[in-house]
């Protein structure tokens, strides 16, 4: 993640040391033009980051400079680790308490000037289940050792596959972790879902697969290939909590009857229909026909299943 990266930066540059931007892309484990984009963005927010070009040439922070308190704000400070705090379920407990220390020691100082500091009011749960982390840690650990994993997934229509992939990045979006990984299967980048996971082990392989530049977070291009439709359904008020969970106030109209009509642009596929037939309450698709056709034949199949135990 490029906040986790540029206080990694920041905090090789506090040591004191002008380093390189070669050295610096082997350390963080990227392309130098990210270094080069993350010393911009550390000199945008004012740390005073300078350059020096030649044999010993490098980036290191102006002499006598060191992080205070006057750099941010009390709350800043604390959202930061509220920040940390949240991360404790998927990344090494010795590398945060380090950074948290850092930071403490900032609240301290304000502490000894006088400065209130306010009561925490922001915590950031991302712990994953007991399940979701015994992975997430293996494959953490396969990204720092660069190894090769052979995992066996289950896509989102059941279908069951065993597959080697060279894992590059974790994600968290949508309310769940993903892998973003390079997948010998398909001789691609993929995004894995990490509950999908139902085995994994290492495998001793050296990797072969290309180098992800994960600054341009390229799992959105991903994201982009899928194929979306506008839907419009009505559903009963009961549903109004889950319907709030996903859309803006502007993509949802009460009817006269209490009831809620609502627009949105989908992805096309298994998982819109199974998400709609979720819904409590019932429903009723509008458009497009399709979808409705597909509902009605799913519907059936169910009480057909059913029947059976009556």
């Amino acid at each position: 993640m490029k906040a986790e990266r540029l206080l990694a930066l920041l905090t090789i540059l506090l040591s004191g040391k002008r380093v390189s931007a070669r050295w610096l892309s082997e350390e963080l484990e990227v392309s130098e033009r990210t270094v080069y984009r993350d010393v911009e963005a550390l000199s945008e927010a004012g740390f005073p980051v300078y350059a020096t070009t030649g044999r010993d040439g490098g980036f290191s922070l102006i002499d006598g400079f060191r992080m205070t308190g006057q750099l941010f704000s009390t709350g800043e400070i604390q959202r930061i680790i509220s920040a940390l705090d949240g991360l404790s379920g998927v990344c090494p407990q010795t590398e945060l308490e380090s950074l948290k220390r850092k930071f403490t020691l900032l609240l301290t100082e304000s502490g000894a000037k006088g400065i209130p500091c306010p009561s925490n009011r922001v915590f950031i749960e991302l712990t994953p289940s007991n399940r979701e982390k015994s992975v997430i840690d293996l494959l953490d650990e396969s990204i720092s050792a660069s190894s090769v994993i052979r995992m066996t997934y289950c896509d989102v229509n059941g279908m069951e596959t065993t597959r080697d992939i060279e894992p590059a990045a974790l994600l968290f979006f949508w309310q769940s972790w993903f892998l973003y990984a390079w997948c010998r299967l398909r001789g691609a980048f993929r995004c894995f879902r990490i509950a999908r996971i139902e085995a994994i082990e290492q495998t001793g392989l050296v990797r072969t697969g290309p180098v992800a530049d994960l600054a341009e977070r390229p799992w959105r291009k991903e994201w982009e290939k899928e194929e979306f439709e506008d839907i419009a359904f009505v559903i009963g008020r009961e549903a109004r909590g889950r319907i709030a969970e996903y859309f803006d106030r502007d993509a949802i109209t009460e009817q006269e009857d209490g009831s809620l009509l609502v627009r949105g642009h989908f992805p096309t596929g298994e998982w819109v229909l199974s998400w709609i037939m979720g819904l409590p309450g019932t429903v009723s698709i509008i458009s497009p026909p399709a979808l409705r056709e597909r509902m009605r034949a799913r519907a059936a199949e169910i009480v057909e299943k059913n029947q059976q135990f009556s």
